[in-house]
């Protein structure tokens, strides 16, 4: 029997089991995902349960009076593709794992002499969801194996485990913890990666978040604090020996207030403030610390100019200030914008554009300014058939270095939802990387297809 829909983040919905495996099956079906530079996440409570009982109820009635009204593409119920899963207890259990296989025109993104290669990726996935009357529990075991057909010292493990859950204290607060721990591996064409790594770099990443929610009424908001550590391992350098990768360990701590106004259905006034304290205290002689602090603040509206077109809009500002007189501060503006019109019942088109800080350190700079855009259209072509495409650019400022790079991204895809267990994918992407710096171009195109056996 299917379970009934539990807690979701008043942001974002909670995913369901059908959408723990649809995401397993799109982290192995981009067999090189779109760049950092191109993502838009700068809501950090997002690894935090931040509803209410009360929010619960509030949405309950909002959803009861939309039943017959627009709905985006992807809010559209695909309950007959979602797996019955297995249960004990209080408990529900998700297994999926998805088989992908890719040709990849440029595997190590170099500018020239490009060097391509089948690429075969194994993802498994394990889900563990409560159904517990007031209070949650969500656990995620996961894999991505990658393979290469010819270039085998390139083949890695990405695996680790993710948990969170809340109490309801009352009808208006609750109390949400989370926690994360994986191996990743940072490919020699990432925007980050080291000229002179001969193989992908592992990487560690440990993060704990935890934050009180209170929304009742029109006035919301959650106060949040995360401690998140990143280490890197030395790698072969290409001609020989060692190339250490221990200079970019660094340990970043947190607080945030993110604070929303219900001014009327379907209008909120929303405003974030941001603290940020950053460790990195290198061993190699010779290479000074990169410690800062800094903050993030911004404000703007979340509304609906009518039905079918919704909006989000804030700008805000953001700081660091290093304790090294010779990188000084870093100042910039910040966006975080978002429109999404609902053009037919079959047809959402969206269109995103930030501009953040990126903390984390790259093989040859300090972190990243970086302002992109990206537009997506998904498309209902029957009940069990979807298509999406989108195209995106970004710009990216290396602190605490003259390099600069711009880049363009497109793609589509097709998913194929055959059975509740079985979901096909398809896709194409193409990315072109235009740096002043000459040794950090290219281009690449990328070929997938992939399926996923979920339960």
């Amino acid at each position: 029997m299917k379970p009934s829909s539990a807690i979701a983040d008043n942001r974002r919905p909670r995913r369901d089991a059908q959408a723990f495996a649809c995401a397993a099956a799109a982290a192995a079906f981009s067999a090189a995902p779109f760049s950092g530079a191109l993502a838009i996440d700068v809501d950090y409570n997002a690894d935090l349960i931040t509803d209410t009982i009360a929010s619960q109820e509030m949405r309950r009635d909002w959803i009861e009076a939309r039943k017959y009204g627009a709905q985006t593409v992807a809010e559209a119920d695909r309950g007959f593709a979602a797996p019955e899963g297995f249960r004990m207890g209080n408990f529900f259990i998700y297994p999926s794992i998805t088989e992908t296989i890719a040709y990849d025109s440029n595997i190590y993104g170099l500018a020239d002499d490009p060097i391509a290669d089948w690429r075969f990726i194994t993802a498994p996935t394990l889900t563990i969801q409560s159904q517990l009357p007031r209070h949650y529990v969500d656990m995620t075991i996961f894999g991505r194996f990658m393979n290469f057909a010819e270039n085998t010292d390139q083949n890695y493990a990405n695996f680790g485990g993710a948990a969170r859950g809340a109490v309801h204290i009352d009808h208006a607060h609750t109390f949400s913890v989370s926690a994360l721990a994986k191996r990743d591996h940072e490919e020699r064409s990432a925007i980050t990666a080291s000229l002179s790594a001969a193989e992908p770099v592992p990487v560690d990443q440990f993060r704990a978040s935890v934050g009180l929610t209170r929304d009742v009424g029109r006035l919301y908001g959650t106060v949040s604090a995360t401690a998140e550590k990143l280490d890197y391992h030395s790698v072969p350098a290409i001609g020989g020996g060692t190339l250490s990768q221990a200079y970019r360990d660094q340990e970043l701590y947190s607080a945030q207030l993110r604070a929303g106004y219900r001014i009327s259905p379907g209008f909120d006034f929303v405003a974030n403030l941001r603290g940020i304290k950053q460790f990195n205290e290198p061993e190699a002689p010779g290479l000074g610390n990169r410690n800062s602090e800094g903050y993030e603040i911004s404000a703007g509206l979340a509304f609906e100019t009518d039905p079918l077109v919704r909006w989000r809009l804030l700008g805000g500002y953001g700081m660091r200030d290093y304790e090294r007189s010779d990188l000084g501060s870093v100042s910039t503006s910040l966006l975080e914008a978002q429109v999404t019109w609902l053009a037919t019942n079959r047809l959402t088109l969206s269109a995103t554009a930030s501009r953040q800080i990126a903390d984390d350190f790259g093989a040859d700079d300090s972190g990243r300014i970086e302002t992109s855009a990206i537009a997506s259209a998904n498309y209902e072509i029957r009940h069990d058939l979807f298509a999406t495409a989108n195209v995106g650019f970004a710009n990216v400022d290396f602190i605490g270095s003259t390099r600069e790079d711009e880049v363009f991204e497109t793609g589509a895809s097709l998913q194929y939802y055959y059975t509740k267990n079985m979901l096909f994918t398809l896709g194409y992407t193409y990315e072109t990387r235009d740096s002043n710096d000459p040794t950090y171009d290219f281009d690449r195109s990328i070929v997938r297809a992939g399926g996923t056996l979920k339960f």
